[in-house]
């Protein structure tokens, strides 16, 4: 029998499974609008393993895929990694608070810098509200990024 704890017994990160749909919105240190767009998030559990998909489509019709997959790390914690070139450059812990709650603190591998930190409120079972702060190596705001998703499958 295996010490690892169970993603599928974890109190917040189960609830979260599924196919999200939501508009994204990001705004710049002084809170304007710098780009937007939908996307589809895929999240689901997989051999103790979170594995989320994200395809964002933007106005002009280009679309991007993001790959993530998680690792346990303790009760309540997950560690994801960024499977695309982008995010490989990011260590990231994922926190369960609560009962709906998911906080997730991103560090450049490089520096150690906290580089964003993101919540994800579980507000009904079909709806959730996402916030994330980007920061800049010194510490200073970059930008913030509002998520409103719902959830599709």
């Amino acid at each position: 029998m295996s010490d690892i704890p169970q993603i599928t017994n974890f109190k917040v990160f189960p609830k979260h499974t599924g196919v999200w749909e939501g508009d994204w919105t990001i705004l710049d240190a002084d809170c304007k609008e710098t780009r937007r767009f939908t996307a589809v998030v895929t999240q689901k559990i997989v051999d103790n393993q979170w594995r989320q998909t994200n395809v964002q489509t933007y106005a002009d019709g280009q679309s991007e895929i993001q790959n993530f997959v998680g690792h346990v790390v303790g009760v309540g914690q997950v560690k994801i990694e960024g499977l695309d070139s982008v995010f490989s450059n990011y260590n990231t812990l994922a926190t369960e608070v609560g009962d709906d709650l998911i906080i997730f603190q991103v560090w450049d591998k490089a520096t150690g810098f906290m580089r964003a930190v993101e919540t994800i409120n579980l507000v009904s079972c079909d709806r959730r509200i996402r916030t994330t702060q980007s920061l800049t190596e010194d510490g200073k705001l970059r930008g913030v990024m509002v998520i409103v998703e719902r959830r599709i499958e």
